[in-house]
């Protein structure tokens, strides 16, 4: 058992997450608590950037995969924003209520309704 333990520790030694996250806008709540961060996450040659966003507590960065939102342009289908993913903002209209409004046709993965106490909102947008 502790064997097999620190075998996998080793194998696991050279791991790391070979995504990087690319900070697109970073807009703070209005109490300040919180920030709803987009940004694009690439994870290599064999797939497209993605539009993500996490609300985090003010001083975070983001860090893995968005927490509340995640989505790609589909091949190309979606709008792009500057950033190379699918075309997404943000906007919080109150301290515990943020408003996501995202490219029509793009392929969601991830889209939570709450996260840390803050109630979201999401809007497609184009046709």
């Amino acid at each position: 058992m502790k064997a097999a333990f620190l075998a996998t520790l080793l194998m696991c030694s050279g791991c790391s997450d070979a995504c990087q996250n690319t900070v697109a806008s970073r807009i703070a709540s209005p109490d300040g608590i919180h920030v709803a961060v987009l940004f694009q996450r690439d994870c290599g040659a064999t797939t497209g950037f993605s539009t993500q966003i996490s609300i985090l507590d003010a001083d975070d960065k983001p860090s893995g995969g968005g927490n509340a939102f995640v989505a790609d342009d589909d091949h190309g289908v979606a709008t792009v924003g500057e950033w190379e993913g699918s075309w997404a903002e943000t906007k919080w209209l109150s301290p515990e209520r943020l408003l996501i409004r995202y490219a029509a046709k793009s392929r969601l993965f991830k889209q939570k309704a709450r996260v840390s106490g803050v109630n979201i909102t999401y809007q497609m947008v184009g046709g």
